[in-house]
């Protein structure tokens, strides 16, 4: 008998252009069974960035999304029952299901987080891919100095970004680069705070 086994990404959640966040799962005939690590995984050239943690709302989905349809099935079988209390539970458990899984696609779009959604949109600006540098595992910070050297004829002082952020004004795109390079951060709280607040009308604490 043929088993099929392995690895797969599901629960696809927090989708910015063509980048979402899904967990990769161990599965068993393409059911997830347990969570290995969580990602963002960009739909059109496949690049994965894992992030530092377990995303709590990926792996919900994960399991909701393909176990849920699966036990619908078995109540479906269960409502072809000529006992009536059998019919009427059967119902009202495929029903709960399917608002379930729908409610899973609704819930992740209405809620979001704005100053992530904006971090985001601005990777994607520079880097061509939605990734927060606060979310990663790996740290981005030497691809975001490398850009920031493009942008600047002097040689860069290692606290750059923090110099910028407590500029009274400077280029955009240069604060973009200074929010994104001080996401890379992730223990600074302080920093974070400031980095944020240069988000328009964001000011919200990491």
């Amino acid at each position: 008998m043929l088993i099929v086994w392995g690895k797969r990404t599901y629960g696809a959640v927090h989708k910015v252009g063509d980048t979402s966040v899904k967990t990769v799962f161990g599965h068993l005939w393409y059911l997830p069974l347990f969570p290995m690590s969580s990602h963002y995984v960009d739909g059109k050239t496949g690049a994965s960035f894992e992030l530092n943690n377990m995303n709590v709302r990926s792996v919900l989905c994960g399991y909701m999304r393909v176990w849920l349809p699966v036990v619908f099935l078995f109540f479906l079988m269960s409502f072809q029952a000529r006992h009536t209390g059998i019919k009427v539970f059967s119902g009202l458990a495929m029903f709960l299901m399917v608002a379930l899984v729908i409610g899973s696609y609704i819930f992740d779009k209405k809620v979001v987080s704005p100053s992530t959604v904006q971090v985001r949109n601005m990777m994607k600006r520079h880097f061509g891919v939605a990734v927060d540098p606060y979310q990663c595992l790996t740290s981005l910070q030497m691809e975001i100095d490398e850009r920031m050297r493009a942008h600047s004829s002097d040689s860069l002082d290692a606290f750059w970004y923090k110099n910028l952020l407590n500029a009274p004004a400077s280029r955009p795109e240069i604060v973009e680069l200074a929010v994104l390079r001080a996401r890379c951060d992730q223990h600074d709280q302080p920093l974070q705070q400031l980095a944020l607040q240069k988000l328009p009308g964001v000011r919200l604490v990491a």
